[in-house]
């Protein structure tokens, strides 16, 4: 994730009663059902004396968890982000780095204590909040040691992050079942991919003339065009667009080019820069944006440049945000 935050459209989101209630206001009613619903589909434990247990996945393996967690801190963002979606608010999490907060959530996550970053968590700080799970994602810029220092507090799942960003979805949903909200996960992954099949039935036939790129900017006279498996980019493969010749086909996150390679994109019709949540364009990207091989691509100089906002989707209501503005951009081609 090198680069950050960027400008743009206003965060697009579809309305429905199920993310109306997922919205500031409602989650915070919300939040009581922390834990309550739709057992997951974990295993069912044995009964012990802080009361019974269910063993779910994670990274290292398997972890027997409570099977009606109440207290839940997160060490990440990405699990945070995936209990909002299903009505659940955290009672500790790490600060968000990248990609700014999902506008619908901000009220309530600016609410919620912050126990650090992801790389560097404060374990005092989240032992106040006592917690009885802790969820989190395990990549390698991780403290050293941290694991170990959770599960003495409280069971703790950490999440396999792997090499491409968009495993978010499968996180999000193994997230929703650590809460037994797997029900309430499912039903908000099948909203997104009902839109997602709509925009792919409905713009057909644009869809199959044009070719897309993703772009940010980095520093050191540097860009990233990312692949269809990242944060983004999953979100634009579900909604069956094509990506040019320097993405397609290829996984991970993205690959980092210089200015004057920039020439790679000329086939895309159209490409989407990196935009953040509130729709700010970070530096790297707008020195990217102002620079001459930049111009010079056919997408650009045909006006088929835009912002995309929610660029670092992490969760399926952001995704589904991508998916809005891909759809008002659609018309446009």
């Amino acid at each position: 994730m090198t680069s950050q935050p960027a400008p743009s459209l206003r965060s697009p989101f579809r309305p429905t009663r199920r993310s109306i209630l997922a919205g500031a206001g409602g989650l915070a009613a919300l939040a009581a059902l922390a834990a309550c619903g739709d057992s997951g589909g974990g295993t069912a434990g044995p009964q012990n004396a802080d009361g019974p247990t269910r063993q779910i996945q994670g990274a290292a393996g398997p972890v027997d968890i409570p099977a009606n967690p109440q207290r839940i801190a997160c060490v990440d963002f990405y699990t945070t982000y995936a209990l909002l979606d299903v009505g659940v608010t955290p009672v500790a999490t790490a600060q968000a780095t990248v990609g700014g907060v999902f506008a619908p959530y901000q009220q309530t996550y600016d609410a919620i204590p912050k126990v650090g970053q992801p790389t560097s968590v404060n374990v005092e700080a989240l032992a106040a909040a006592t917690p009885d799970l802790i969820l989190g994602t395990k990549v390698p810029t991780m403290q050293p040691g941290l694991e170990e220092q959770l599960t003495r507090i409280a069971p703790t799942v950490m999440f396999d992050a792997g090499t491409e960003p968009g495993t978010w979805k499968q996180r999000a949903l193994a997230t929703a079942d650590a809460v037994n909200r797997l029900a309430a996960g499912q039903q908000v992954a099948a909203e997104y991919d009902q839109h997602a099949a709509r925009i792919k039935a409905q713009f057909a036939p644009t869809i199959g003339r044009t070719t897309w790129g993703l772009v940010r900017g980095s520093s050191g006279g540097a860009f990233f065009t990312d692949f269809p498996t990242s944060w983004s980019g999953v979100v634009l493969a579900d909604a069956g667009l094509r990506f040019g010749r320097a993405a397609a086909g290829r996984t991970g996150a993205g690959q980092r080019l210089s200015y004057e390679q920039a020439s790679q994109l000329d086939d895309c019709d159209v490409l989407l820069y990196l935009a953040d949540a509130q729709g700010q364009v970070e530096a790297n990207t707008r020195a990217l944006l102002a620079q001459p091989a930049f111009a010079q691509l056919r997408a650009v100089r045909e006006g088929r440049a835009f912002p995309l906002p929610n660029y670092y989707a992490t969760h399926y209501r952001q995704g589904d945000a991508v998916l809005t503005t891909i759809e008002q951009l659609l018309p446009r081609l």
